[in-house]
């Protein structure tokens, strides 16, 4: 195990990989398989988790912040991350207030502290820990199948679920959050789609989509395969701006469904300009992923102010560049942060290029208090869907043209 979680904290520190890929790679080349391996993937999933803590500790024990150093603090505690984690919690009573809640549950201070400034300190726990706590969320492929039928598949392979009271469409694995997705046979079959009930309800909220649709930034497609699934007389346009992206774009559309409707580009969505307006255009920005750490823990790790800001040019670009050829663009930004939500948003209205459309559902969250585009874009929190967080704005564009 010491040398599992040597190797890992190494391969996501300095290769900035995702965690399934670093896992991926050190369990083959290792040979782990089996009960072995699944209980590897939980200690791995808690280690990062809970990282930030875990180097403080091991410093104040007189061990290296390096992941050896980190890797022998862990084996000293046997490796049980319960006794870990009620370490880490003992340390964050001892600071208390902001300082200590990022202790508590393993986040970089920075990040809590931006956060803590838009929303009170009980809603503030309550997101970072539900964004620690890994859920698996499964939506029916209605393009293949029906509700009923990929439920019997579900429970016939012995699942027990829980489906979500916002939509009739996600059901949450109760005892397989460490279970790998793509083995479920109901999944191989293309009856059930791996896909965060936060995802479904963004896309719920904004639809139905009529005719035309630009995915600015697709892959892998699984927003753009369910639109397609709700609207079934909608033709899109793909584009992402990695090749290999691109791949998984038409790989998802032709396992699940809607491929013949969709044109796939590989291209630059900062650039591409269009001889004729979309009547929407998806924009679910790349961004630092902190509405989505139960997914990648290792977002934790990456995150700095540095690939904030360069995050923040890209996504004000792309939303510059997709106003122009379409009537209204659904923004979406898997961030919990406001820099990559809120203040884009504040950003383009002060510019004169868009216009918040109001939604109305239950589940959605007013956007953060103190900004412009407050009153009429929203926040999915968490703690309330019980999955991932996001940022979600309907902007009627000023300034298309075709």
């Amino acid at each position: 195990m010491k040398l599992f979680v040597s190797q890992l904290l190494h391969a996501v520190t300095e290769r900035k990989i995702s965690y399934e890929t670093a896992f991926n790679y050190i369990t083959r080349k290792q040979s782990f398989i089996g009960a072995t391996r699944k209980k590897l993937f939980k200690l791995g999933y808690e280690t990062l988790i809970y990282y930030h803590s875990i180097r403080l500790l091991a410093r104040r024990e007189g061990f290296s912040q390096t992941p050896s150093g980190i890797a022998s603090y862990m084996s000293s505690r046997g490796f049980e991350i319960e006794k870990v984690v009620k370490e880490v919690e003992e340390y964050a009573d001892s600071i208390g207030g902001i300082k200590g809640l990022a202790v508590k549950y393993g986040y970089p201070p920075l990040l809590v502290e931006r956060l803590s400034s838009h929303v009170d300190y009980e809603e503030l726990e309550r997101i970072l820990r539900s964004l620690n706590t890994r859920k698996r969320w499964l939506r029916v492929n209605i393009l293949k199948t029906n509700v009923e039928a990929a439920l019997t598949c579900l429970r016939d392979e012995g699942f027990k679920y829980q489906g979500s009271k916002f939509t009739g469409l996600s059901y949450k694995l109760l005892r397989g959050a460490f279970h790998p997705m793509r083995s479920i046979k109901c999944v191989k079959k293309g009856l059930l789609i791996p896909q965060d009930i936060s995802s479904v309800l963004a896309i719920q909220a904004t639809g139905p989509f009529e005719n035309t649709l630009l995915d600015a930034c697709s892959s892998p497609g699984l927003k753009l395969q369910l639109a397609l699934s709700i609207s079934r007389g909608l033709k899109a346009v793909a584009v992402d701006y990695s090749p290999r992206r691109v791949g998984y774009i038409r790989e998802v559309l032709s396992t699940y469904g809607g491929l013949e409707r969709v044109v796939v580009l590989n291209g630059d969505s900062t650039l591409l300009e269009y001889r004729f307006v979309f009547d929407k255009a998806l924009l679910d920005v790349p961004c630092t992923g902190t509405g989505a750490i139960y997914s990648d823990p290792t977002v934790k790790i990456r995150f700095s102010p540095l690939s904030l800001e360069r995050l923040k040019s890209i996504q004000l670009k792309l939303l510059r560049r997709v106003l122009r050829n379409s009537r209204r663009v659904i923004y979406i930004s898997c961030s919990i942060l406001p820099d990559e939500g809120e203040l884009i948003v504040d950003e383009a209205i002060r510019e004169n290029l868009v216009e918040p459309v109001p939604l109305r559902e239950p589940y959605l969250s007013k956007a953060y208090k103190g900004f412009k585009s407050g009153d009429n874009t929203y926040r999915i929190m968490p703690h309330i869907v019980d999955g991932q967080g996001m940022y979600l704005a309907v902007l009627e564009s000023r300034v298309y043209t075709g």
